[in-house]
């Protein structure tokens, strides 16, 4: 894997190495917790910004409670819901072959009732994932589904981040800037998920071509640097470490993204079981912990 030694000899300025607006809590740190709690650990963490998952929305917006009461919520906790995350059937042949159906429920919204909810609880970015198998749709059909999709999601104000999975049909973050790139629409852009770029194997070069204003959204997590054995793409995407806790090289990505200005909704995205019995104190405690700890170390201040 590419490595910034020699990045590392050019003198690092304040400007090169600071991160653009506050940290955003994601939704997958928070998901266990019923809405008022999720607020709660965003504030408690120092986060400013929230991603909700749209079937979330929908379950408490069936609960009673309104997307303009979740929003005047929301503002009460110093907090705004920034992202939703994801939209998965923005392709056609968006279902997954490897996902139980459970899964496959969970990730099923219209893409128009999608950008609803994002425009009723004045969120301005999605997710995109690619969930159709590898090799199934060709590159030119991606882009054109792609582009209609930002087409729809500018209509109600919203930007749409492609996100590379590598157990999926966008597997690296090469073949996801490649389609945001070609597409070229105003409201288009990446997720940058540092799991999902040490398992599809990508590189910092890569990523350094990147300009840093189509980077939307930097999700932060750890774990081994190799797959351990018997573990699947799937089963790791799902049970993740905190920011510091494993081998990933953080602080080479965050240098990386630093330079080019993509150190946009820094966010801890742990998806794990452990979380699950955690209340909104303790997670805001890991959240906020970790994340800035590895910011630290790296030497990245907030402008």
């Amino acid at each position: 894997m590419t490595t910034l030694a020699d990045a590392r000899a050019v003198d690092d300025t304040k400007a090169e190495c600071s991160a653009n607006g506050p940290l955003l809590m994601p939704f997958s740190n928070v998901r266990h917790l019923p809405y008022p709690g999720k607020l709660r650990a965003t504030q408690l963490a120092g986060f400013a910004e929230l991603s909700l998952h749209p079937h979330e929305v929908r379950d408490i917006i069936a609960g009673g409670t309104s997307p303009g009461d979740m929003r005047s919520m929301a503002a009460d906790h110093g907090v705004r819901i920034t992202r939703l995350d994801p939209l998965s059937n923005w392709n056609p042949h968006w279902l997954p072959t490897n996902m139980d159906a459970e899964y496959i429920r969970d990730f099923n919204i219209p893409a128009v009732e999608f950008f609803d909810l994002c425009e009723q609880l004045g969120c301005g970015y999605a997710s995109l994932n690619a969930t159709f198998a590898a090799g199934l749709v060709p590159f030119e059909e991606i882009v054109d589904h792609y582009v209609a999709t930002c087409k729809l999601a500018r209509e109600h104000g919203v930007i749409c981040d492609i996100e590379n999975l590598p157990m999926w049909g966008v597997a690296t973050l090469q073949h996801a800037w490649d389609i945001v790139r070609v597409a070229d629409m105003p409201n288009g852009g990446i997720v940058f998920d540092t799991l999902h770029f040490i398992r599809s194997r990508s590189d910092l070069a890569t990523l350094a071509s990147i300009p840093g204003n189509a980077i939307h959204c930097v999700q932060v997590n750890d774990g081994p640097l190799e797959l351990p054995a018997g573990v699947t793409l799937e089963e790791n995407c799902f049970d993740r470490l905190w920011p510091g806790e494993g081998e990933f090289p953080l602080v080479d990505m965050l240098h990386t993204l630093a330079r080019t200005g993509g150190l946009n909704q820094v966010n801890p995205e742990v998806f794990s079981p452990n979380n699950r019995t955690k209340s909104a104190e303790a997670i805001a405690e890991l959240s906020s912990n970790s994340i800035r700890s590895v910011l630290t170390e790296a030497g990245i201040v907030f402008a």
